[in-house]
């Protein structure tokens, strides 16, 4: 859900079915030249960045507006925390450290996380870091540099801001399976996030991110069909260690997962075990539909797929379930999934044959939502329909025969009201680097616009600078959600 790139596409977890290619989580190709051993040792003990809640630009807002950055993403992408709109989210999730074999949770990339020298361009103050400070700067006995410095200072900018760290992901999830098995395994790892938290207090919570309990993730992943009991006991033991640490420390840490939509996953996850014990659910609901199937079809529809590969159907599983809706937030794709090779066939290629993948941003398959919304910009050929069946939007490219489904600001306006008025947690996005960020058409920006300024979807839409669809199937009218 790994193809050596200089860039990876994040085909997740963020994530569902037979996927194959799951966007949630490849396995980043480093470039920077200085790569170090990504095991923690030594570990420095930070003191928590202290901040005054009452200065957040998000007052009295009870919602989760979560996103994933990317680790790698500061490589070929060039996407910093400097670019990150922190003043559109409530949440922001670090993407990944890893689960090793002795059931130790490490940094994957302690170059990028902690020792990375950034210039004053990627900074989030402006002002680089130097490799060399005066002895009477504080500065000078600081050792804990990179990616999370750069979090320190973004939270310091933003009080408002909770930072969580992400453990596995779809190609660090190998061990989960063998670890959680054993109590033994299950108080190494506990007792590892609890020691990684200690020393880097700049995270307020943990995102668990296993792809997935009793199998259906990369190929090679350890599964069992006692993943999901276990899952629920070790989530029993982490919230307990973690509340003893929030006490030690006097402060509150957050549990969160990262969860599928699909209902086959859906079915071995063991949602009523995990629930007293989490705050929220990061549902995956997206990836129903992908390349890895030869007909086309929508990866994030809100409703009607034949086979309950939709968000209505995995909200309902989760409810039923017993989990409740303030612990559900809704998950969204800030890339595509997009065939080559498809005609037309009436419907602007939707649910056709195709030859493939279309060749995609970095990745064949996936464009970067920023991509596909400045090639339609750019008039290449792209018309864009509405399903109003399925409640989702997707582009289709005669010339090309390229058939690709991705959200449109009016897609998220519309899920973000239906979200809300269903009483859910809030809404996640996955990842921050493919977002149309400071643009009308910033997708994160629509459910801001939604949930927090409670502006409503006609208005949403009138700021975009896409063309008004075709709609095809339904009242031939573009929303509201229905209840």
């Amino acid at each position: 859900t790994d193809p050596v790139v200089t860039d990876p596409v994040v085909t997740d977890p963020v994530v569902t079915d037979p996927v194959v290619t799951d966007p949630v989580v490849t396995d980043p190709v480093v470039t920077d030249p200085v790569v170090t051993d990504p095991v923690v040792t030594d570990p420095v003990v930070t003191d928590p960045v202290v901040t005054d809640p009452s200065a957040s630009p998000i007052v009295n807002y009870d919602k989760v507006l979560a996103a994933y950055f990317p680790e790698w993403g500061i490589y070929g992408r060039d996407y910093q925390l400097a670019d990150v709109p922190a003043d559109e989210l409530t949440h922001l999730i670090y993407a990944f450290a890893d689960l090793n074999a002795a059931g130790e949770m490490t940094l994957f990339d302690s170059y990028a996380a902690t020792e990375k020298r950034f210039s004053a361009e990627e900074s989030v103050t402006g002002e680089a870091d130097q490799w060399y400070y005066p002895p009477e700067d504080p500065r000078s006995e600081q050792t804990i540099w990179g990616n999370f410095n750069q979090l320190a200072l973004l939270k310091e900018a933003n009080p408002h801001l909770t930072l969580s760290i992400a453990v596995g992901g779809w190609t660090l999830s190998d061990h989960f399976s063998t670890v959680t098995s054993t109590q033994a395994g299950r108080d190494t790892f506990s007792d590892s996030i609890v020691e990684f938290l200690t020393t880097y207090q700049v995270f307020d919570g943990i995102d668990f991110d296993w792809e997935y309990p009793g199998g259906g993730g990369e190929s090679g992943n350890s599964a069992s069909p006692n993943d999901g009991a276990n899952y629920a006991l070790l989530m029993t033991d982490v919230r307990a260690k973690l509340d003893d640490l929030g006490s030690e420390l006097g402060r509150t840490y957050e549990i969160s997962i990262a969860s599928p939509g699909g209902l086959d996953k859906i079915a071995n996850f063991n949602l009523a075990g995990l629930a007293p014990s989490v705050d929220f659910f990061n549902v995956m609901t997206y990836d129903f539909h992908g390349t890895w199937e030869d007909t086309t079809g929508h990866q994030a529809a809100f409703t009607g797929d034949p086979v309950g590969y939709d968000i209505e159907t995995s909200v309902d599983a989760y409810l039923n379930a017993g989990v409740a809706p303030e612990q559900i937030v809704l998950g969204a794709p800030l890339y595509t999934r997009a065939w080559s090779g498809v005609a037309d066939g009436g419907d602007g290629g939707y649910n056709e044959a195709s030859s493939g993948a279309a060749p995609g941003t970095y990745e064949a398959g996936n464009y970067d939502y920023k991509d596909l919304l400045s090639q339609i910009n750019a008039g290449a050929g792209w018309d864009l329909y509405w399903d109003d069946n399925a409640q989702a939007s997707y582009v289709y490219n005669a010339g090309q025969d390229i058939f690709s489904s991705f959200e449109t600001t009016t897609s998220i306006a519309l899920k973000a009201e239906w979200a809300d008025a269903m009483g859910l947690g809030g809404m996640m996005f996955w990842d921050l680097s493919n977002d149309a960020t400071d643009s009308p058409d910033s997708l994160i920006s629509a459910a801001f616009r939604s949930m927090v300024l409670e502006e409503d979807m006609a208005e949403i839409q009138s700021d975009s600078s896409l063309p008004d669809p075709i709609i095809v199937g339904g009242d031939g009218e573009i929303g509201p959600l229905p209840l």
